[in-house]
């Protein structure tokens, strides 16, 4: 496998596993997130087609700032905060910053899907009481609110896999 295969792989595989991390438990944990960081960045120090360490490193800071403000006033988990730093290191600033961008657009298309299809089947008031914040203060990191409609890993790795498979053709692998 060309070393171009090993970063499709080893990102496919790492967005695979956290998107069932998260579908089933609802956290990504350290143990996932800070090893695949450091395969990133080892990825692209030594692989003859990697961007380089600091092309790398630059992608994990893009990562990481994309949801830590976020984060830090309670409107994401940490988990993400971590998946997205790990994509950017292993994908560098700019195609993290594009699997953001789809991650989010397709996080606001499946949570609309999920919560049309909740109001159909179970009634609006049923659906705003388990997913909706209606009146409902904003709350503190660490609080537990309402249900989330969609794990934002499932969004992410779905948008991650458009990128690679964007680099699959335009490398014409």
């Amino acid at each position: 496998m060309n070393s171009g295969g090993l970063l499709i792989a080893g990102v496919g595989l790492y967005t695979i596993v956290a998107a069932w991390t998260d579908l089933r438990s609802h956290r990504i944990p350290n143990v996932l997130t800070v090893p695949a960081a450091f395969m990133g960045l080892a990825y692209h120090t030594l692989a003859p087609q990697g961007f380089g360490f600091f092309v790398s490193l630059a992608g994990l800071a893009v990562g990481l700032g994309l949801l830590f403000i976020p984060a830090a006033l309670g409107g994401s988990g940490m988990g993400d905060v971590k998946l997205l730093t790990a994509l950017g290191a292993w994908l560098g600033p700019k195609l993290v910053l594009a699997a953001f961008v789809l991650s989010a657009l397709s996080a606001a298309l499946l949570a609309a899907a999920v919560l049309t299809y909740f109001a159909c089947t179970r009634g609006v008031s049923k659906t705003q009481a388990k997913f909706l914040h209606a009146g409902q203060p904003v709350r503190k990191p660490g609080q537990r609110g309402p249900a989330r409609v969609v794990p934002f890993a499932v969004p992410v790795a779905l948008s991650t896999w458009a990128v690679l498979g964007w680099l699959v053709v335009r490398a014409g692998m």
